[in-house]
């Protein structure tokens, strides 16, 4: 019995020295533990398929969470290469609206000789929602353009839908527009997210730019209406390999005298391996049908391509893929007739400290833009942005392109030539969370051999410069699982 009641006094004894501790322990700063710190109110979005500089600039900032979701698209399909991985919230719709006013000066060229006051008026609505099994990505953009020269309507949709199974995966897509002129730098800084001030980082554009109908020939200002559709099944033949098939069917059509209209059936299929967790080398055949409602002309367009990717995540994203093509043409205007020639797609997305630079250059044949019935294009784009500071972001775009014709003018039995040149810079001053200020310059030039042309698809050279002054607004993110 003295036994038991020695336990009991050191049990009691144990308890009332442990309480003061315990008590001191409740009754500390929250903030001792980190665990404990208050939450962001809300994290910053940031897509799973675009570049994580989006989380750098991002007006309402880098969140702790991560989403480690690596760069697996493979060499041989339809979507661009990124940085990744992302950090932020992937699950959100996310709405802004934007307002510029922009001074047009140009020759009679692109339709206007006197300087030409142009104001722009965008929403733009980007939804991601990422699963395990699914991606869906979609960037929409639209409003209208009011000038002293012409009004038109504005409307941009970007959406892709992947789903995964164990080894199959399956991917949708569709990009459909109506502008007024060419998206090669439109509105002639640049395209759409310069317009609006947005980052060139910025959300959609997943699909490649290689697909669709092209339009790297400026034209004067005529409403015109793109649509592509995109389908891509992919199978993962043993954790090194996997095998693409991918099909698309684009429509370019003018609401304009003078204006070629055009169809596009693509097919592509290729293997991928892995020959490290960074690199990638892959084989592609590609089959291109280019048809003309108002000719009687078709273009075959066959290339095989060997490629090389390499990914260094949040630095490096390359791609290189090259080979020799065929082009077949059948038709009234050239009978029939076969050209070699080769064939090159590439793009580099480079990261370091503050600044962000994508890249590339693709070679291949094109419908022609609305201007030719088929041509030899060679395009190169370049963006760089860097963060000033704080508040500060500056912006500098540069696209080039050439196109040569594959049938000989009738008129002066010669081949047309036409290189297209613009240049834009742009800076941004962010004034609150979601808001900032932006002003720009832009430069267009087109250079052809087409001279004495008459036909508003064949404009003498001339020079454009554009300034712009602007805002962008951004509503807060409604985040959703």
């Amino acid at each position: 019995m003295a036994k038991l009641m020695r336990i009991q006094s050191w049990v009691l004894f144990t308890m009332l020295l442990a309480a003061p501790l315990a008590w001191a322990q409740e009754t500390g700063p929250a903030k001792s533990d980190p665990r404990e710190q208050p939450a962001a109110p809300y994290p910053a979005p940031l897509p799973a398929g675009s570049t994580s500089v989006l989380a750098l600039n991002s007006p309402l900032g880098a969140t702790a969470d991560a989403q480690m979701a690596g760069n697996d698209r493979p060499l041989s399909g339809i979507q661009e290469p990124t940085l990744g991985p992302a950090v932020g919230a992937r699950n959100f719709l996310a709405p802004s609206f934007s307002a510029t006013s922009q001074l047009g000066t140009s020759s009679s060229g692109v339709g206007f000789g006197s300087p030409a006051e142009f104001n722009y008026l965008l929403g733009t609505l980007d939804l991601n929602h990422v699963s395990n099994r699914s991606e869906l990505l979609l960037h929409y953009a639209g409003g209208g353009m009011f000038s002293t020269y012409l009004n038109s309507a504005i409307q941009d949709l970007e959406f892709s839908y992947n789903f995964n199974w164990q080894r199959w995966s399956l991917l949708l897509g569709d990009e459909v527009s109506f502008l007024s002129e060419s998206p090669f730098g439109f509105g002639g800084v640049g395209g759409l997210q310069f317009l609006s001030g947005d980052s060139p980082f910025a959300p959609g554009g997943s699909l490649s730019s290689i697909l669709g109908p092209n339009q790297t020939i400026p034209t004067i200002m005529v409403p015109r209406l793109s649509n592509m559709v995109v389908a891509q099944i992919e199978y993962k033949v043993s954790p090194r390999a996997s095998w693409t098939a991918a099909a698309s069917y684009g429509t370019l059509n003018f609401f304009g005298v003078g204006f070629i209209n055009s169809t596009d059936t693509l097919f592509q299929t290729g293997y991928n391996y892995s020959i490290s967790p960074q690199s990638t080398i892959a084989v592609i055949y590609t089959f291109d049908d280019f048809r003309y409602p108002q000719f009687p002309q078709t273009i075959e367009y066959h290339a095989l391509k060997l490629g090389y990717a390499r990914y260094v995540t949040g630095k490096l994203s390359f791609r290189l893929a090259a080979g020799p093509s065929a082009v077949m043409l059948r038709g009234a205007f050239t009978g029939y007739a076969n050209n070699l020639s080769w064939v090159l797609d590439s793009a580099v997305n480079y990261k370091w400290d503050r600044t962000t630079l994508l890249l590339s250059y693709d070679r291949l044949v094109t419908g022609g833009s609305g201007v030719l019935v088929g041509a030899q294009t060679g395009h190169v784009e370049a963006t760089v942005e860097r963060t000033m500071g704080p508040r500060w972001r500056l912006s500098a775009s540069l696209g080039y392109a050439s196109n040569g014709s594959l049938i000989p003018d009738t008129a002066s039995s010669g081949f047309q030539h036409y290189n297209s040149w613009y240049a834009a810079v742009r800076v941004n001053r962010q004034m609150r969370p979601g808001t900032n200020l932006f002003v720009g310059y832009g430069a267009g030039l087109q250079a052809t051999n087409a001279a004495g042309c008459t036909s508003p698809n064949c404009s003498t050279n001339f020079i454009s410069h554009q300034f712009s002054v602007g805002f962008n607004f951004g509503l807060r993110p409604i985040l959703f699982r």
